[in-house]
């Protein structure tokens, strides 16, 4: 099984400033399972600090998650795959989860819009291995930013299971 690879680490930007800005977080309650909508990347990329790139890259794991039910009841084209990569996506957000540096959720954040047709499970590995791609870069900068241990810890270990997803999503390995 193995899906096309991608080359998204490009136009991601790498600058990250440790001071300043209101980390927005959504809440997920209700949503339905979708692909992760560049709105989920969006914020990922515009995330400068480490309480805005914990909140944007915990929200781009639950939406992974999000994704991926769709697939738990049977097989279809990447069902292996999109099924393996859920406890990574899974990790990754518990991970951060555990940061201090995350901020409490907000109720009523933005919510990305609604899609019109439902994606393909190649085009939900595609948007899947791009988001975790900037989200492993993210997080790598956080965990250069941070301050304390935890936040380091946390960073570097939820860029792994990043990796993994990726890894999954692109038949490159976990």
């Amino acid at each position: 099984m193995r899906l096309k690879r991608l080359s998204t680490e490009a136009g991601i930007r790498d600058d990250v400033r440790t001071s300043g800005g209101k980390a927005v977080v959504t809440s997920n309650q209700g949503r339905v399972a979708m692909n992760p909508t560049p709105f989920i990347r969006q914020r990922l990329e515009d995330a400068r600090d480490l309480a805005e790139i914990l909140t944007a890259a915990y929200d781009a794991f639950d939406d992974m998650l999000s994704a991926f039910d769709r697939y738990e009841n049977g097989p279809g084209p990447f069902y292996a795959a999109l099924v393996m990569a859920g406890p990574a996506a899974a990790g990754g957000r518990n991970t951060i989860g555990m940061a201090p540096s995350l901020p409490h959720p907000e109720r009523d954040g933005p919510r990305p819009p609604e899609q019109g047709t439902e994606p393909t499970a190649e085009d939900v590995a595609d948007a899947v291995a791009a988001v975790a791609v900037l989200a492993a870069r993210k997080l790598r900068i956080a965990a250069a930013a941070a301050t304390s241990a935890a936040d380091r810890s946390a960073c570097v270990e939820a860029a792994q299971y990043a990796d993994e997803v990726r890894g999954l999503m692109t038949g490159t390995g976990p």
